[in-house]
């Protein structure tokens, strides 16, 4: 086993083949301002790899940044481990805020609520921050795991838990922080000032969701928006013709094609009929003051939401480079400013950033990443099973394809549905942990669950828009026995730990419903288009599809193998994954499997395996 380097002791007294190897070429890439790609499974222990690489590299300031507020937790129990101290964290500031936290206000509306209380001397939790300082702040934050108990704990100290552990940001060793902090410009340097990126070395935790752009930067705006706007300028005496434009907007919005699916809309034509952003940011601005005045010395019953607000936001996003418009029609008519490709988002920051290490299970290779992000500094790629050999035993997994399963949308029907809730109910029934079914979309689980709930009853946990993360592994820690029904892609197959005590999953089969491919719309269409202007149209659709399924699929998988004692099943429930096209891409999954070709087959040696592998 490689020596430590000195005075930078790793926590472990037994590190997993390849950590200390992984830490130091890390370390030498990050003294060298390269670009780390590191590939390494879930249970490989990257965290504590990144932190020693960081720590032997002699890096001052970093910004580790992770997907979700739960995701801090397990960077900042690394960091004790490490014996630091000098760290730390910012997620959501209105998840934060006590004063605010019953509004239900956006974000743009947050902060522009939030600062109007702050110039007003009406927020007493940010005008006791001068009763504290930066010592008081770190003995609270270094004293637990628990950002939200953290947080907690500031507000009862009568102090903006926000603004206190951005107290602590100027002289931080490492912060860590949910991903608009790094990758919204305005947010950066709003929080990091006088810092540029050029003085951080940049950790991105799951850093294959930077090719998932949605997840990255979207501007919604409902027609119920544009109404509530409206109405805004009319009750508060605003120029007509802002209302006119709007009026103009929702025509737009009604004269496109209906569809479930996103539909293009003329970028230029909403630019047209919007004009210059500042025109609506001024307008917010006038009704945000005067809703404020009348809530705080009228005592009127005035929400402070401002529709015009989100018809800036809106604004603003379409002036942007490289993105297109869209309509979608769900349960209310929405407009939509979405990235075309990820240079303009993330290639900027890597590129100017001291260096930076992108950390993910299932990383695409290395000149996708290259080529996508518009990477500039050099590029080292680490795939840590190739350089030394799986972390997981291969006998612990055990793989099925299933032949007469698909999603394939020409042949979805009443019978398929029944027959995908048949074999997920089986796994159920066979099993003494938890069933991770993860379907392609939200209408699969919705057509299947119809099904699977006849069968289980309340045995089942099923993925919405609203569904919170801290309920869902809460359950399932309390009951240990059900079926989760989640989205591929979604916060239930990526965010989510679900373990016991021991550190030992929860999870003990994941069941594939069906091949996790984008769903086809004018938007997946003007993505491939352009990102096939760089590498060409069959590596684009190569990369959209089959790729962007496959890191679906084995963020997944992650949820059952969170170490090496864990055991597991993976159904793959698609004949399709007998194509060598998306099989190849999951290769570490289908190095050994077996089909199965009938339910009745199915059906014994998932009680075979079950019994073999003590699921």
């Amino acid at each position: 086993m490689e020596a430590e380097s000195p005075g930078i002791a790793f926590p472990y007294d037994r590190p997993r083949p390849g950590q200390l190897e992984a830490a130091r070429l890390i370390s030498e890439a990050i003294s060298e301002g390269r670009v780390v790609a590191l590939r390494a499974p879930t249970g490989f222990g990257k965290t504590a790899t990144i932190i020693k690489g960081l720590l032997d590299s002699g890096a001052k300031r970093v910004i580790y940044v992770v997907r979700t507020r739960n995701e801090i937790q397990p960077v900042i129990r690394e960091l004790r481990r490490f014996g630091l101290r000098d760290y730390t964290f910012l997620y959501s500031a209105r998840r934060m805020c006590p004063l605010l936290e019953e509004e239900n206000l956006g974000v743009d509306d947050f902060w522009n609520t939030c600062r109007l209380l702050r110039l007003r001397g009406e927020c007493a939790y940010y005008s006791s921050l001068s009763e504290v300082n930066e010592d008081d702040v770190r003995r609270v934050v270094s004293s637990k795991d628990s950002p939200r108990g953290i947080v907690k704990d500031l507000a009862h100290m009568g102090v903006c838990p926000f603004f206190a552990l951005k107290l602590l940001v100027s002289s931080a060793h490492i912060v860590v922080a949910t991903y608009p902090y790094l990758f919204r410009e305005d947010i950066f340097e709003t929080v990091f000032e006088p810092f540029t990126l050029s003085d951080f070395v940049i950790v991105v935790d799951e850093a294959h969701s930077l090719l998932n752009l949605q997840s990255l930067f979207e501007a919604r705006l409902s027609v119920r928006d544009i109404e509530l706007a409206i109405t805004e300028i009319e009750n508060y005496n605003l120029p007509l013709e802002l209302a006119e434009k709007l009026e103009e907007l929702r025509e737009i919005a009604a004269n496109a094609k209906a569809s479930e699916k996103l539909t293009r809309l003329s970028i230029d034509d909403i630019r047209e009929v919007l004009e210059e952003p500042s025109i609506w940011r001024d307008a917010a601005e006038e009704v945000r003051l005067e809703k404020t005045r009348e809530r705080l010395e009228e005592g009127a019953p005035v929400s402070l939401s401002v529709a015009l607000t989100r018809v800036a936001v809106f604004a603003d996003a379409a002036w942007r480079k490289s993105v297109g418009a869209y309509l979608s029609r769900n349960n209310n008519t929405v407009l939509k400013i979405l990235p075309l490709e990820p240079c303009d988002i993330v290639g900027n920051v890597i590129n100017n950033a001291r260096a930076a290490i992108l950390a993910s299970g299932t990383l695409p290779e290395r000149d996708a990443i290259r080529t996508l992000m518009c990477i500039e500094k050099e590029l080292v790629y680490l795939d840590v099973e190739e350089l030394y050999g799986p972390i997981f035993p291969q006998e612990t997994l055990a793989v099925m394809v299933t032949a007469e399963l698909t999603s394939r949308y020409s042949m979805r029907s009443t019978r398929m549905y029944r027959l995908y809730a048949e074999y997920i109910a089986e796994a159920y029934h066979a099993t003494k942990r938890s069933v991770l079914a993860v379907y392609p979309s939200y209408e699969m689980l919705r057509s299947i669950h119809s099904f699977l709930s006849a069968m289980l009853g309340d045995k089942l946990i099923s993925e919405n828009r609203g569904t919170s993360i801290e309920d869902v592994a809460e359950r399932v820690r309390r009951e240990k026995h059900v079926v989760i029904e989640a989205v591929a892609g979604g916060k239930l197959t990526e965010g989510i730990e679900l373990r016991d005590n021991r550190g030992q999953s929860l999870v003990s089969v994941v069941f594939v419903a069906g091949v996790p491919y984008p769903l086809p719309d004018d938007y997946v269409e003007d993505q491939v288009e352009t990102i096939a202007e760089k590498i060409g149209e069959q590596k684009a659709k190569t990369m959209f599809f089959e790729v962007n399924a496959a890191m679906r699929i084995l963020q997944a998988v992650g949820r059952a193998r969170r170490s090496s004692e864990d055991t597991a099943l993976v159904v793959l429930g698609d004949y399709r994954f007998l194509r060598r096209g998306i099989r190849r891409h999951i290769s570490e999954l289908t190095r050994r499997y077996r089909v199965v070709n009938s339910i009745e087959e199915y059906r014994a040696l998932v009680k075979e395996v079950a019994q073999a592998l003590d699921l």
